[in-house]
């Protein structure tokens, strides 16, 4: 099998799944902007061939193919891929491109319409029967202040494509609302604020659809108040609440995701799960480790099994609640030395996260599990709080 992998590099972590698809004897090829040196040799080793090349240009990024196309030539392999692969939301719709023009199974970029943008998917939320926040997508002020008078302050403006909190606005009043368009570039939405605790729904499709592995976050804050400068707190549950495995297995279904990971997030209000928005990729940063840790397993190998074989499993049941702490540049009650001696023995991970992840995740990442929910509280509590003589993080 010839697969193409899409910027291997980043996020570091995703390499698992180029060394793990390796293992299976899967020929990875490659195409990123990173140079190849800079890559670790273990990924470097596992990778066929790979082309350096501008993932923004579509005719820089055909010509990288063809590039590999001869590598295969050379190396006395049939020319072409059967899979393209990013697991990065950024590539998606690239992967959607590069599958049309070479006529590879897959998502086309017709399906970006409802996999990427916030307003398509909003559509499909309501066409399976789902409750959404009211708004719609706006395109100039006096558009959003017709809308404001039948949602009323606070709202939340964010962009009809984007990743996490980037280019989200709360807004207040109207000079709020002026002030943020202003600075606008592209479509957004503008939708009520809702007020209720996130959740997510998470897991790995096979090629049928079948969800063969499911998982959910809670979130301490929002990704938005995390990017304003709190301390990033969320933890995997070890218990999945049936109403929200259904509600996300139906999304799976009406969205029509095959044998790639997703990432669903909703608004838990007291139980009534509103859908905010989806992602056909694997949840971002250390979640697919973070998952690892819950059930003593590996997903990159469940993942890399069912490519090469079609058919795949993985641990279902949950052993530990585990949590991701991101510290901040600011004086805490205990420091990293105390952290260590006193919760050494749950602490699956502990690091320097890399710069392009430290306004939203934090400076420094602490990832511990418990069996209990309520232990895991404790030591995310403890961790995270702030020296009495310097006042309250905020």
């Amino acid at each position: 099998m010839n697969f193409l992998y899409i910027s291997p590099e980043f996020p570091p972590n995703y390499a698992q799944f180029v060394l793990r698809l390796n293992e299976m004897g899967v020929n990875v090829w490659a195409i990123g902007e990173a140079d190849f040196f800079s890559m670790p040799e273990s990924l470097r080793s596992a990778l066929k061939f790979y082309a350096r090349t501008d993932l923004n240009s579509f005719d820089a990024v055909q010509a990288a193919i063809e590039e590999l196309k001869s590598a295969q030539t050379v190396a006395g392999v049939s020319p072409g891929f059967d899979i393209v692969e990013s697991n990065n939301e950024t590539w998606l719709g690239l992967e959607a491109r590069i599958n049309e023009a070479r006529d590879i199974q897959g998502i086309r970029p017709a399906d970006i319409d409802w996999l990427q943008r916030k307003s398509g998917m909003k559509q499909r939320f309501q066409e399976v029967g789902l409750r959404v926040a009211k708004g719609e997508r706006v395109q100039n002020p006096p558009h959003a202040l017709q809308l404001v008078k039948s949602l009323g302050y606070p709202l939340i403006l964010k962009p009809d494509i984007g990743v996490g909190a980037s280019g989200i606005c709360k807004v207040s009043d109207e000079a709020e609302l002026y002030q943020c368009m202003g600075e606008l570039d592209g479509d957004y939405v503008l939708e009520e604020f809702i007020d209720g605790g996130i959740v997510t729904y998470d897991g790995l499709v096979d090629w049928d659809g079948n969800v063969i592995f499911e998982n959910s976050l809670t979130y301490g804050d929002g990704v938005l108040d995390c990017v304003l400068g709190k301390d990033t707190f969320f933890y995997l549950n070890r218990e999945i609440p049936e109403q929200l495995s259904l509600i996300g297995r139906r999304l799976v279904e009406a969205f029509g995701i095959q044998r790639k990971f997703f990432h669903f997030e909703f608004f838990d209000l007291d139980g009534d799960y509103m859908p905010i928005e989806i992602n056909c990729r694997p949840p971002g940063g250390p979640i697919v480790d973070m998952m690892n840790y819950s059930v003593d397993d590996d997903l990159y190998a469940a993942y890399a099994r069912m490519i090469a074989r079609g058919r795949t499993s993985v641990a279902a049941e949950k052993k530990y609640y585990c949590a991701y702490l991101g510290r901040r540049d600011r004086i805490y009650a205990l420091s990293h030395d105390d952290i260590l001696a006193r919760f050494g023995d749950r602490m699956a991970e502990h690091g320097e996260n890399p710069a392009v992840f430290q306004g939203a995740m934090g400076l420094y990442r602490y990832i511990i599990r418990e069996t209990s929910e309520a232990d895991l509280l404790r030591t995310a509590g403890a961790i995270l709080a702030a020296d009495a003589q310097h006042g309250t993080a905020t």
